[in-house]
């Protein structure tokens, strides 16, 4: 099975603005669960939520009774937004001087 065949990149303005909305929650909730944010603050939590978003809902897993916004599956994009977000606010943590 190939991975890269999972991947749209044909979205329509709805469904990038649920993606939007989607890696905000991630991040909000990343950032409220590591306790601090990534570099260069919000902003580059909603970069990396997106990006955390966009991988996610593009993995081939399907969950069968996953709710979805403008086609974007919201369980996979917010999990993904917050995964990475998560990632990222930790390494910066453990790579802050003491």
């Amino acid at each position: 099975m190939n991975l890269l065949s999972n991947i749209n990149l044909n979205w329509t303005w709805p469904q990038v603005f649920a993606l939007i909305l989607l890696a905000l929650v991630g991040a909000f909730l990343a950032e409220r669960i590591v306790g601090n944010a990534p570099k260069y603050g919000f902003l580059g939590s909603l970069v990396l939520g997106i990006l955390g978003a966009w991988f996610f809902s593009n993995l081939p897993l399907e969950i069968q009774i996953e709710p979805r916004l403008e086609d974007m599956p919201v369980v996979r994009s917010i999990l993904g937004g917050l995964v990475l977000v998560a990632i990222f606010a930790f390494l910066r943590k453990q790579g802050a001087p003491r």
